[in-house]
């Protein structure tokens, strides 16, 4: 098995293991980050696992992960995001969730101004990736907050589903 086989082997097996424990307690999520972006589109290497969760819905479900947490959950006020998140480990994948009931906020590059991240659950779109049936952030929704967030590898997500829409249509 190549490395890229072995490394989407370790994705899949890391969203299937959170996916199942959130699903199991009945938790909301969505999908966010690079991987959402995949689900859409774009090509490129996996670093993490990222999804938002309502923490303060999540109780039993933080319960059960909390084995495998490697930091927080802690608050986290950084260049791009003010946020309360967790980091923990599955096979030595690193998943992330960030807690969407704690007011998450995320710079805009281009206005110089914090945004309040607004995660709503019900237009999540459901969707097979890595093997996986998983709610994801909408396509609309992800490039809109990968434009302002305005890093290059958001930015390179964005272009590269544009193309597959322009492909597609």
């Amino acid at each position: 098995m190549d490395h890229a086989s072995d490394e989407t082997k370790k994705v899949g097996e890391a969203l299937a293991w959170i996916v199942g424990v959130l699903e199991r307690h009945g938790v909301s999520y969505q999908v966010v980050g690079g991987l959402a972006a995949r689900a859409h589109g774009a090509e490129r290497p996996i670093v993490d696992v990222d999804l938002y969760v309502p923490f303060d819905q999540a109780h039993s479900a933080l319960e059960e992960i909390r084995p495998n947490v490697v930091w927080g959950p802690e608050h986290h006020a950084g260049d791009e995001w003010d946020l309360t998140f967790l980091k923990a480990d599955h096979g030595g994948q690193r998943v992330e969730l960030g807690d969407s009931s704690s007011d998450p906020r995320f710079f805009d590059r281009e206005k110089g101004s914090w945004i309040p991240q607004r995660v709503d659950y019900d237009p999540g779109v459901r969707v097979e990736l890595l093997g996986v049936r998983a709610w994801v952030m909408p396509e609309e929704e992800l490039v809109r907050y990968k434009r302002v967030l305005g890093r290059p590898v958001d930015l390179d997500d964005v272009a590269q589903i544009a193309k597959r829409r322009s492909v597609g249509e």
